[in-house]
This record gives C-alpha cells, structure tokens and sequence, in this order.
C-alpha cells in the first residue's frame, strides 16, 4: 500500500529536528533480570523504558545509564534527533521514509516513536548528517508545497 502522498508531505514538511544536548546509552537486560527505573528517569527531559516480552531496554543519558547495574548490552555514544511536529495518527510511510532516506546515506538508527512524534536516535558521529538529511526532507518537502501551490507554511496545529 502507497502512503498518502499529500499527508506524508505535508508532515515532511512540518519537520523540525531537534538535536538533544546529551549523549545517551542503549542498554538492555534479559526479561527478569533488569532493575527497577531510577528515580532520576522522572526528572529526565527524555528517558524510555521499554518491557518486552524477551528483555527490558532502557534510553537514558550515558551519565544516567552509568548508575545502573551492569546490562547484558549496552550501546554508548548516541545521540537523539527529536522530531517536533505533531504526526497524525493515521500518517503512514512517515518513519519509512525517514529510515530510508538515512539508509541510502549510511546512518544507522533507532526509531522511537511516542503519542504525537518520533525521535531518531544516532551514532555521535552520524549527528550532522543525520541532521542534514531529515532537513533536506523538509526543504524538499516545502518546495513541492509551494509548487502544488500550497505556498503557506505548513500548520502544525492540522497535523
């Protein structure tokens, strides 16, 4: 099934990413075996814990992820690309087109979806051309707008 063009666009173009100022770790524990959150995760201006039925993974700043017991893996020197515009909940092709267009430059990604938007999370090193291409998106995504003849701005509040 083909996403909906005229919805994928206007979303692409609301794209705002937002670089968070901390490094962050990737750790995961075996299913039984991960400790409770720490309190400081409440605090957090971005932290994920996430229980599946095989192990427990946690997204938390590198510093935060230090005082935990030690994981089973662990993923250090990453980054996360906040991606500000609201998404409706009927979108499709969103996180797609975002994972394919950063394959083709090789970034490799974790893909974190919440209630209304998506974070991408990245190798420290792979940042600024993360950051490159999902505004590329964006600006691509503008001009075919203007060209359609939509010349306003995308609203944030439709999506």
């Amino acid at each position: 099934m083909q996403p909906d063009a005229p919805m994928i666009v206007d979303a692409l173009a609301a794209l705002d990413p937002l670089l968070l100022d901390d490094e962050f770790s990737l750790i995961g524990y075996g299913r039984g075996s991960a400790p409770p959150s720490p309190e400081a995760l409440l605090a957090e201006g971005f932290g994920a814990r996430i229980d599946d039925p095989l192990e427990t993974t946690f997204v938390l700043r590198s510093t935060l992820a230090d005082t935990l017991p030690p994981p089973d893996t662990r993923q250090n020197g990453l980054r996360v690309i906040l991606l500000v515009a609201e998404l409706p909940p009927d979108l499709t092709g969103f996180a797609s087109t975002i994972a394919g267009a950063l394959a083709e430059r090789g970034v490799p990604i974790v893909l974190v979806g919440t209630a209304s938007r998506d974070h991408v999370i990245v190798p420290d090193d792979a940042w600024p051309e993360a950051l490159a291409v999902l505004r590329g998106l964006r600006d691509a995504s503008r001009r075919l707008l203007e060209t359609r003849g939509d010349t306003a701005e995308p609203d944030d509040a439709a999506l």
